[in-house]
């Protein structure tokens, strides 16, 4: 299976990890430790490793979405035939539908 990342998704992992950074380095280390073991698992399994993503009344099957354990953050990917898509990683807060943009 092929990996590839959005350009700004390191940036979005960069960004948050700084937020928690200023509140605690102990703190942005364990939110990396959740990230990087919540991308081994999507790279493990990526059609078990999180839910499908629902827009409005349809499911958009190719777009999953892997909630973090510990904080309020999901990483939205897709699977598209043999390519393993990391789109961005996201407020649980935020709705998913606004980043879709990255996934065209």
């Amino acid at each position: 299976m092929t990996i590839l990342y959005h350009p700004d998704f390191a940036k979005d992992i960069r960004r948050f990890e700084a937020e928690y950074g200023e509140i605690s380095a102990g703190l942005a280390v364990r939110f990396r430790k959740e990230v990087d073991d919540s991308l081994d698992a999507i790279k493990a399994a990526p059609q078990a490793a999180g839910h499908f993503l629902p827009a409005g009344s349809q499911e958009v099957s190719e777009l999953r979405r892997r909630n973090l354990r510990a904080f309020p953050f999901f990483v939205l990917y897709g699977v598209m035939g043999d390519r393993l898509l990391f789109g961005s990683l996201i407020p649980s807060r935020s709705d998913p539908l606004t980043w879709l943009t990255r996934f065209r």
